[in-house]
Formats: C-alpha cells, structure tokens, sequence
C-alpha cells in the first residue's frame, strides 16, 4: 500500500506529525518526573500524613434531622419569649398571619416629611428611589 491516498494526502507527513506530538509527550512527562525527582515535593504538600483521628460521622442522622425539624415547628406554633428583659415574644405563626390579616396588611408608613404617593384601584403605585432624590 503507498503512502498516499487519493491526490493530497500525504500520510507520511501525518505519520511524522504524530510521532512529533507524541515526542513531545514523551519529553514533557519526562522532564516532570526528573523536576519531582531533583526538586523535591511541592512547597504545599505537607511534610508526613496526617495522623489525628477520622472525623465522626453519624452512620443515620435522618432522626436527628426529624427530631431538628420537630424543634423548628414547635417554635413556630408555639407562645414563648425570645427576650424577656426587652419585652421581646413570639406568637405562633397561624396567629401571626391571622392577626396582620385582619389588619389588613397595611404596609409600614411613610417616612416623615414625604407624603403617601397617590394610588387608584388597580394602578401599581410609583416607586420612589432615594438615589434619585439626593441628587
């Protein structure tokens, strides 16, 4: 079989291309083993293994996630303080949202010296950017 198919390719040039690269492979990997081998281990890799214990990993901490999620909803449906000295409780949340509801949700006021933007039903109300204002 020559080398060559057809009228332009040359597989001898592609044959020689190959052994190039794989040349340069070669010389590549070689050239790190001999730095490993001169230089010595990166600064970074410590000096011997690390000899302190595993760490401690639970073999099932699905109970302990169950048990975790039974503390949050308890808080949450439950009466208690979170800061007696400051006056600071909290209610349940199911009464947390009947109570803003029956308020109507109002949002906060405005601060003073602003007044309310105008809205009519239906309409988004502007909004007001302080950046702007400060210019």
């Amino acid at each position: 079989m020559s080398d060559t198919a057809g009228d332009d390719l040359d597989l001898r040039g592609l044959r020689r291309g190959a052994y190039v690269i794989l040349g340069g492979i070669a010389c590549a990997l070689g050239a790190g083993a001999l730095l490993l081998h001169v230089r010595g281990p990166a600064a970074n890799t410590p000096p011997q293994p690390f000899k302190g214990t595993a760490p401690l990993l639970q073999p099932a901490p699905q109970p302990d996630r169950v048990r975790y999620m039974q503390e949050k909803r308890h808080l949450l449906d439950s009466y208690g303080w979170v800061d007696r000295q400051a006056g600071i409780a909290r209610i349940p949340l199911a009464e947390a949202m009947r109570l803003l509801a029956a308020r109507g949700g109002a949002p906060a006021a405005p601060a003073a010296g602003k007044p309310a933007p105008a809205t009519q039903p239906g309409r988004t109300p502007p909004i007001l950017a302080p950046a702007k204002e400060a210019r």
